[in-house]
């Protein structure tokens, strides 16, 4: 026979899974295809949108993912049309827009050239990079100094893979694209070209990657504020960096520290400045991945 006072703990448990299930949202989140952090075709949408799962999983929160062009994801979920926006940089611009939490995870950044072709870049002179044709895709935020530098050679394009492309032909001799995505285009859309292309070590920069939440929508701060909570305590179960390894893009012990506040330096240092330091105690050793047939 059952005491009172064990009852009385089933009955409130109840009552919470109750009120959990009353209470539960289906968020409606902007993306974009953008292998191997998202896609529609990729085990669990990718790995972004898995992390995510799990963070919502929490609050008996999920995500019904929208896969859009980027500049119209960007634009809709400025407006508050969609409750989130994921995997996104972040920059000072956008933080005038969207509330956000602790990162998703980190994206290596940087160029991609043509190995027949030798390209003399200096990592810490953008100058540097003056006399080559630089791809950047529309409505990206890259590197603050280099998205500045209205002195350089960028053509714009509407995706990572056509910057790829371009390259591969020749009509480029630089690509900025996140150094996974690029590998994991060339292996799906060009394997026998892949080892033509080469990713530029030291990355131009090593950047988190986050989950927007519109200032548009009514409770998007609670929202975003639940959501740090629960990729916090993702993180501290060992949770976070357990999907991450899995995914062969950083091993756990690679993964660098995450700020308790990760808009404080951009806010106080503005674009450009006050990085340096913090990117200078990260130094990765880059896996090395097989992509070829890696889904």
């Amino acid at each position: 026979m059952h005491s009172p006072q064990r009852s009385l703990r089933r009955l409130a448990f109840a009552l919470l899974l109750a009120l959990g299930s009353a209470h539960a949202e289906t968020l409606r989140v902007a993306t974009l295809e953008w292998e191997p952090y998202v896609g529609p075709d990729l085990p669990g949408k990718g790995l972004a949108t898995r992390i995510l799962d799990e963070a919502l999983a929490l609050n008996g929160d999920k995500a019904e993912v929208v896969f859009l062009p980027w500049q119209r994801a960007l634009n809709e979920s400025r407006e508050g049309h969609y409750d989130a926006l994921m995997p996104a940089y972040l920059s000072v611009d956008r933080s005038r827009d969207f509330y956000t939490s602790m990162p998703l995870l980190d994206s290596q950044l940087g160029f991609f050239h043509r190995r027949d072709r030798a390209i003399d870049y200096n990592p810490a002179d953008l100058n540097s990079l003056r006399p080559y044709r630089i791809g950047v895709v529309r409505g990206y935020v890259n590197q603050a100094d280099f998205d500045a530098a209205d002195y350089l050679n960028k053509d714009v394009v509407n995706s990572d893979w056509q910057n790829l492309e371009k390259l591969l032909r020749g009509r480029l001799d630089l690509a900025v694209v996140d150094r996974y995505t690029g590998y994991q285009l060339l292996a799906r859309n060009a394997p026998a070209l892949r080892e033509q292309l080469e990713f530029i070590q030291p990355p131009l920069e090593v950047k988190p990657l986050y989950v927007l939440i519109p200032k548009a929508r009514s409770g998007g701060e609670a929202l975003a504020a639940n959501l740090d909570r629960s990729l916090r305590t993702l993180r501290q179960s060992g949770r976070l960096q357990q999907l991450i390894a899995d995914a062969h893009l950083e091993t756990a012990q690679a993964m660098r520290a995450v700020a308790e506040h990760p808009l404080a330096e951009q806010i106080e240092h503005g674009p450009g400045q006050g990085h340096a330091e913090q990117r200078s105690e990260y130094r990765p050793t880059p896996p090395t991945l097989n992509w070829v047939g890696m889904q």
